[in-house]
């Protein structure tokens, strides 16, 4: 069985909601590993805990945005998951994937502007560092919907309006996550029905299935067996 060290990172406004959409997300990835017979599981190492100097405010016209400068998340994750392999040498682990509230974003060091990632994967001698951001799959009311729940002033449309949003919500970060697990395992893009797929619109990722294509399916499998194999001998 090959283990991907899990984590998330940052500070949620809407702390317990956000909290419960992360973990369903992490169950909904292991059950998905596991109805599709692949030898991947998730494993759970806690909350990654970042000082607040790391978060950066990038000001763009009169609209300031924080967010995390995927270099430092990158190495903050490898010396994590170096610790973890450490002091857990009996678990086949050399990969980790974080989920972060804010977005990810890298300096260009030719025109010294920021460019925005929605996801990202780096290998430091010989681990894989993957992220993905929460953000850009967030429903544009979800925030709101939240904050009238919890005043107590919302009708039972609005309760009703809130539970749709949330499903949308982590069935867009489960697909993410699925991508990033696909990439991670060295699958490239492709054309199909399928998480691999990258969408135009957030729309076009709604209607995408939630799983991969018999081609990439069978392309994942094949090296999470190369994985094994290599492990055993």
């Amino acid at each position: 069985m090959e283990f991907i060290a899990f984590t998330y990172v940052g500070n949620f406004v809407n702390d317990g909601v956000m909290k419960e959409v992360v973990f369903d997300v992490f169950d909904g990835a292991n059950r998905f590993f596991e109805e599709n017979n692949l030898p991947l599981r998730f494993l759970y190492i806690g909350k990654l805990k970042l000082e607040p100097g790391y978060l950066i405010n990038i000001y763009s016209g009169e609209e300031k945005i924080k967010a995390y400068p995927v270099e430092v998340l990158v190495e903050v994750l490898h010396a994590k998951l170096l610790g973890e392999i450490e002091e857990k040498p009996d678990i086949r682990m050399n990969r980790i994937f974080a989920l972060t509230t804010f977005p990810l974003v890298s300096r260009n060091p030719y025109f010294d502007f920021y460019e925005k990632f929605l996801g990202v994967q780096e290998t430091l001698v010989g681990l894989r560092v993957m992220l993905l951001s929460m953000k850009p799959f967030e429903p544009p009311e979800l925030s709101e919907l939240i904050k009238t729940v919890q005043r107590g002033s919302a009708s039972p449309a609005e309760r009703a309006l809130l539970r749709e949003k949330l499903e949308l919500f982590k069935n867009r970060l489960l697909k993410g996550v699925l991508h990033e697990v696909g990439h991670g395992f060295d699958l490239g893009h492709c054309t199909n029905d399928c998480v691999m797929n990258p969408p135009s619109s957030m729309g076009e990722w709604d209607s995408r299935m939630l799983g991969y294509c018999d081609s990439c399916f069978i392309n994942l499998k094949r090296a999470l067996e190369w994985s094994e194999r290599n492990r055993r001998e």
